[in-house]
């Protein structure tokens, strides 16, 4: 199904942070210079601090996720709410990756798919708050 406009996206995002209680819990999709869209969010959870930004594009019907650096692609309309909801609550699981592959891997079940992070911005061993809490939870 492809999606021309960012706006069931911005309301599956919403959603999300709504469900988790993030705060704000509004967001507002803006045009990209190449013709596609954002939806960029910054707040806290639990009063932790993340990030997160959806790239999309009009001739696209799946978007590309960053989370605080974590790069999930491609992701599709009906995972993204679950997605995003998963990482802000917490329900996500960080661990080291295979050989070959990058030092760390994020999962986050969403349905009866596992998704993983596709690429990662930066390196050497995740320290956010929020990536240290999912650190802990592996222990």
């Amino acid at each position: 199904m492809q999606q021309s406009s960012p706006t069931p996206w911005a309301e599956a995002v919403a959603s999300a942070l709504t469900r988790a209680k993030a705060t704000p819990s509004t967001v507002a999709p803006a045009m990209t210079e190449s013709g596609g869209w954002s939806i960029d969010w910054e707040g806290q959870h639990r009063g932790i601090p993340l990030w997160f930004t959806l790239y999309g594009h009009h001739a696209a019907p799946t978007v590309e996720v960053r989370i605080n650096d974590w790069v999930f692609t491609p992701v599709a309309l009906d995972q993204v709410e679950e997605l995003l909801f998963k990482a802000l609550s917490g329900d996500a699981t960080l661990r080291r990756g295979v050989a070959g592959l990058g030092p760390w891997r994020l999962e986050i079940a969403v349905g009866d798919r596992l998704i993983t992070n596709a690429d990662r911005e930066g390196s050497g061993k995740p320290d956010s708050e929020w990536e240290q809490e999912l650190l802990q939870k592996v222990r």
